[in-house]
């Protein structure tokens, strides 16, 4: 469209309404042709009234046109005056505010290039070229607000510089040149409807009905410094910003305050930290994907304490608010929040993580001091086991330690200080090649070893902790770690009778083949294992290897292998890691070889290529008794070729254990005044021991037994027993034996064993008998208390007894 359309569509040239309101007319170049675009005229309008102010803005028209230098104007500009006053303006011409928009003075006129003629009836056409105002100060809109309430009022036959000095009153100024799209337009609006809404009847300041208070001197109004924030948010936004989708807060990036969040200018300003809790490898405490890596990072501070630190536009997420709920799920306490640029995220994950990682500077925090206490509690207990039990529906943790095979309570102790607890100790104590972890995750199985000085002690702990329905359990069993000044435990001292004690004594003479040790968990398997390695009478002069998972006891004496194994490692991977140390081990001249544990048939047919290779080897089992673990290693997981199995010299020994507590000498009670009748009758009619010599446990205890500050969860203080003792089986398999195994009789090969009994039950010699009838003939010494054989191993009534060598019974 051209510049005179509104000409050549003979549009009519509707009277102007005031000073200003030539600025709302709309611009033909800017809008289609249409009824839209005309002005709004009231039929029957009178003009007449306005014509001498009509007369004032036209020359005053006149000499700004001649100022200002017309120019393109883009068609596609969005205009915001319409929207702001409501669709009453149909045009606001948009200005750019300079640098010295907040300055009071007003710009230096130029000359006119074309003069325009004013009539008094009509006013003549003329092309509309809007000048552009200053943007008006705080000062300038007080001034004009001040004049309109005290009513100055602009004289018709004011000359126009006259007229320009009253508009600039009002805090209007003329610029060179229109500005392109990006000024404060809603201000524009706001303040030409104001000075549109003057009374028409306008007269000068001195004429006689001037208001009186028009010339009082007004008072100065001072002028307030504003900030540059406050500039940016009293300016329009422009056209980059106006294209920006809605809620994208770029605008925050590396401000802080706008969030809410402290800012972080650079990695150097965050405290020092333990460790990166979102890295990429297994042991991150929060696994993020690679792409929130780059807007978010978490440190730990202490353990259990956190600082995250994101981007403005990633705070505002809601994947954040995740991410720090995910955090307090892995009980991590988020004390701090900031906000940086990607740069400095960056830079934490890149600078800082080495550091953190290379530094060897432990914390000797409360939270370390916490966890040693109970430790040392512990090990004054005579402890075996320390267990942590956190759970949900508790406000508290029970600590608990096992004594003298029996679980007491030592302590209820806030949840908090547990839980720093147990992260500062695996974050700073555990030994590195033993653990399953960089940090503890409770909800995940993990496993390691903490070595730690106790008192003039130094105890191995070895950590295992397993998610639960509604909390998580930590078990620590305490074992010696003592490599230097290490003391072993032979089977003599642990409760083993002479019989057991002279077919141990022949395993150190075998060439080649298995020794397997079963027995439930916590019954000293790998105790005695360690005791047999020891044993060896020319170990001196023999090359002995070990392989745990992981190793628990100190073998100085042999060359140990420790196996590691992840939280998130299957029973294939682990045993995958088994059979590449035994492979190793056949090609590094073995001797004698000690396993922890052969849970897969990998591990045992490697196991049984080293037997019969002329290796003795020896390796615990899970099973129930004897007959159970050679139907395992014959069958189920294990698939050892039962022609192996039974051949001859393959199996040494083998055995089953159980660890009983004793009784205290100076408070156990006569067994006859507290057990059953029915209970003592089938002792002596089926078993044939003299009750009269048994004893039973007094759960009050004495002063020699009793554990101040133990108790029992009905509240009773732990006392009655002593340190444990061993009751097993073990036996050394006969041909007969071997030939019902080839044949898989397993009730004959059972029949074979116990059927080489010799002796009744009151009796050492513990040939052909087993685990159970040893425990009998602990019983009938007064060492431990049949009322455990009869509740926590079987019943007299149920055990079924076989006759012995000579037929009988008992």
């Amino acid at each position: 469209m051209g510049l005179f359309a509104q000409e050549e569509q003979g549009t009519p040239d509707a009277p102007r309404g005031g000073f200003l309101k030539r600025f709302r007319a709309p611009r033909s170049s800017f809008i289609e042709p249409g009824t839209g675009a005309e002005p709004k005229f009231a039929a029957g309008e009178p003009v007449a009234g306005k014509r001498k102010r009509r007369e004032i803005l036209a020359e005053t028209a006149t000499e700004q046109a001649s100022r200002v230098t017309t120019r393109a104007v883009n068609p596609q500009v969005t205009f915001l005056g319409r929207a702001l006053s409501g669709g009453d303006i149909e045009d606001v011409e948009s200005t750019e505010v300079g640098d010295d928009w907040h300055s009071p003075a007003q710009a230096v006129p130029e000359k006119s290039e074309a003069p325009v003629h004013a009539a008094d009836d009509e006013v003549a056409f003329r092309p509309f070229v809007p000048p552009s105002f200053e943007r008006p100060t705080f000062a300038s809109m007080s001034a004009a607000m001040a004049a309109r309430e005290h009513g100055v009022q602009l004289d018709g036959a004011a000359s126009a510089a006259e007229s320009v000095a009253a508009a600039a009153q009002f805090g209007y100024a003329p610029q060179p040149e229109p500005q392109p799209m990006g000024a404060p337009a809603a201000n524009l609006a706001h303040d030409a409807v104001a000075a549109d809404d003057a009374p028409s009847d306008t007269r000068g300041a001195s004429g006689a009905n001037a208001n009186p208070r028009a010339s009082e001197k007004q008072p100065d109004v001072p002028q307030r410094p504003i900030a540059l924030d406050e500039k940016k948010s009293m300016s329009a936004p422009t056209m980059e910003e106006q294209e920006q989708p809605a809620g994208d807060d770029e605008q925050l990036e590396g401000s802080g305050l706008s969030s809410g969040r402290p800012e972080l200018v650079s990695p150097d300003s965050l405290p020092d930290f333990k460790r990166i809790l979102t890295v990429a490898d297994d042991d991150a405490a929060l696994r993020i994907p690679a792409a929130a890596r780059k807007e978010f990072v978490a440190v730990e501070l202490q353990p259990g304490v956190a600082i995250t630190v994101a981007t403005a536009r990633f705070a505002e997420k809601a994947q954040y608010a995740t991410f720090i709920k995910d955090l307090g799920a892995n009980d991590i306490l988020v004390r701090e929040e900031m906000i940086a640029t990607d740069a400095v995220i960056a830079a934490i994950y890149s600078g800082k993580a080495a550091a953190s990682a290379n530094s060897t500077v432990r914390e000797a925090s409360r939270a370390i001091g916490n966890f040693r206490d109970i430790v040392e509690a512990a090990h004054a207990y005579g402890a075996s086991d320390i267990h942590f039990e956190p759970r949900e529906f508790h406000n508290e943790v029970e600590v608990r330690f096992r004594v003298n095979g029996d679980m007491y309570t030592f302590s209820r102790m806030p949840k908090a200080i547990v839980r720093r607890a147990l992260f500062a100790a695996y974050s700073d104590l555990v030994q590195r090649n033993t653990n399953s972890g960089n940090s503890f995750q409770p909800s995940a199985p993990q496993s390691a070893m903490i070595p730690l000085v106790v008192k003039t002690d130094t105890v191995n702990l070895r950590w295992q902790s397993s998610p639960l329905v509604g909390g998580y359990d930590v078990t620590l069993r305490l074992l010696d770690g003592n490599f230097k000044n290490y003391s072993v435990l032979l089977p003599k001292d642990m409760g083993l009778e002479k019989s057991q004690l002279e077919l141990i004594e022949t395993l150190n003479y075998v060439s080649g083949g298995i020794t397997a040790l079963t027995g439930e968990t916590g019954s000293g398997k790998t105790t005695t294992l360690r005791a047999l390695s020891y044993m060896l009478p020319d170990r001196e002069l023999k090359k002995q290897f070990a392989v745990n998972e992981p190793s628990e006891y100190p073998m100085p004496w042999l060359s140990d292998y420790s196996i590691i194994r992840r939280p998130d490692e299957t029973d294939d991977e682990a045993n995958r890691k088994y059979a590449e140390v035994i492979r190793t081990l056949m090609r590094q001249d073995p001797d004698d070889l000690t396993i922890g544990e052969v849970r897969d048939r990998v591990v045992m047919g490697l196991v049984a290529e080293l037997a019969l290779t002329g290796h003795p080897v020896r390796f615990s089992l899970h099973a129930g008794d004897i007959i159970a673990a050679v139907m395992r290693m014959a069958g189920g997981r294990l698939q050892l070729p039962i022609d192996e199995l039974a051949s001859e010299g393959f199996i040494n020994a083998v055995g089953n254990q159980k660890l009983i507590p004793t009784l205290c000498e100076h408070c156990k009670l006569p067994a006859e005044d507290v057990m059953p009748t029915a209970d003592l009758d089938l002792l002596r009619t089926k078993f044939g021991l003299d009750t009269s010599r048994m004893a039973c446990r007094n759960y009050d205890g004495c002063e020699h037994c009793r554990l101040k500050g133990l108790f029992t969860r009905n509240g009773k203080v732990a006392g009655g027993t002593k340190r444990s003792s061993l009751a097993a089986e073990l036996y050394r398999p006969t041909p007969e034996f071997l030939e019902r195994v080839a044949e898989r009789d397993w009730a004959g090969a059972r029949a074979v064993w116990r059927g080489a009994r010799r002796t009744g039950f009151d009796n050492a010699d513990m040939t052909g008998k087993t685990l159970y009838e040893h425990a009998l003939f602990k019983a009938s010494r007064g060492l431990i208390d049949p009322q455990f054989i009869n509740r926590s191993m079987q019943s007299f009534a149920q055990y079924r007894v076989m006759s012995g060598v000579d037929g009988l019974m008992v």
